[in-house]
């Protein structure tokens, strides 16, 4: 097959859906049965979470293809501010109710329909309820996703969650999915007056098992055009941890470098695997950790290069030793840590890297971040 006819399958873009979704049957499948089983199931409210890159934006995007296959109407969106309006704008759609257009000529009344006013807009719970009525006369469902949760304004969460109970109770046919960071959807889901949404079906994304990952890669790539060796393959596979966003990252990069050579052999080998996983990487620092550490203050800068003395679990008793500092004076630092899903807690007094290869990349440049803050 000629190169320039050779397009790559790997989607590493934030949201962009991949070839093969691996790993996420049982979410989708929760899903399609709630959609099958009708107004309460508990498939039709789902709580999806997981530390960054772990695939939350894709599955959602998944969740509204099953829906629209279904003939469902889909509405997404995103928490920040004023996403209530926006999924009321969507669910309302233009509203033209006819005006009045009057003129007077010679003492003569005339009047006219002019049908271009635009309706006051309705309330979200209007809104929905209007149209999921409308959509149930076809018989058709609504589905609202809405991502980034863990930014959501607790107000805007609850009129929305007010909204669905009430759609529910009614026994119209909807369906909620929710998708954020996992500690910053428990914080706010444990809010005043959000009941309601503990009661969603959690899906937690762990880390996708390194054989199923290897099944979709290979898939991916002999589906394109290329094959790739049980050696390169394994290696690839191993070094992707299950991560969702590495798995597109390093097959992407894999698949680029095998394509350089396709003129002369299309198979991918253990050489193609190791300059792609090294472009992979620089990339994965660049795009994950970096932004997750960016604007950290100092001290929770220091609290994570204490870590990087331990090759797995850290005990946070440790961690203190190592700065010279009581551990209740890290407690704050090490909260935003793990809000920002950083580090998580492993267990009382312990806590880990929560996106993989953050150790690897604080050792690498350790000088450079100390030097940002004058150290």
């Amino acid at each position: 097959m000629a190169r320039e006819k050779l397009i790559n399958p790997f989607k590493p873009t934030a949201g962009a859906e991949p070839p093969v979704l691996v790993g996420r049957d049982k979410v989708l499948g929760d899903f399609s049965d709630g959609i099958a089983e009708g107004v309460g199931a508990p498939g039709r409210l789902i709580r999806i979470t997981g530390p960054r890159g772990s695939g939350k934006t894709v599955l959602l995007t998944e969740l509204g293809d099953i829906a629209r296959e279904s003939g469902w109407e889909v509405i997404d969106e995103t928490a920040s501010k004023g996403f209530c309006s926006r999924i009321a704008e969507a669910a309302a759609g233009e509203r033209l109710v006819p005006g009045l257009e009057v003129d007077v000529h010679l003492g003569v009344l005339d009047v006219r329909s002019k049908g271009s006013s635009r309706e006051s807009a309705p309330s979200l719970r209007a809104a929905l309820t209007e149209r999921a009525d409308a959509l149930g006369r076809q018989h058709r469902g609504l589905l609202i996703t809405l991502d980034e949760v863990q930014d959501a304004s607790p107000s805007e969460m609850r009129e929305l969650a007010t909204a669905v109970q009430h759609l529910i109770r009614e026994r119209i046919d909807v369906a909620f999915a929710f998708a954020g960071l996992t500690t910053g959807v428990l914080d706010l889901i444990n809010g005043e007056a959000l009941t309601f949404l503990r009661r969603a079906l959690p899906e937690e994304l762990a880390a996708i098992p390194v054989d199923e990952v290897a099944c979709a890669l290979r898939q991916s790539i002999e589906k394109s055009g290329l094959a790739i060796t049980d050696a390169a393959l394994a290696e690839a596979a191993q070094k992707t941890v299950g991560y969702a966003y590495l798995i597109q990252l390093i097959g992407y990069h894999v698949w680029r470098a095998g394509r350089a050579h396709v003129d002369d052999t299309p198979v991918i080998d253990e050489e193609d695997v190791s300059r792609g996983i090294e472009q992979a990487m620089g990339r994965f620092h660049d795009a994950v950790h970096e932004s997750a550490v960016s604007d950290l203050p100092l001290r929770a800068m220091e609290y994570l290069l204490a870590m990087t003395e331990d090759e797995g679990v850290s005990a946070t008793a440790a961690v203190a030793d190592r700065l010279g500092l009581p551990a209740t004076s890290l407690t704050s630092y090490r909260r935003l840590l793990v809000q920002r899903q950083i580090i998580e807690p492993t267990a009382r007094g312990f806590v880990a890297f929560s996106i993989p290869y953050t150790r690897e990349y604080l050792m690498q440049n350790r000088e450079s971040l100390l030097a940002r803050y004058g150290r």
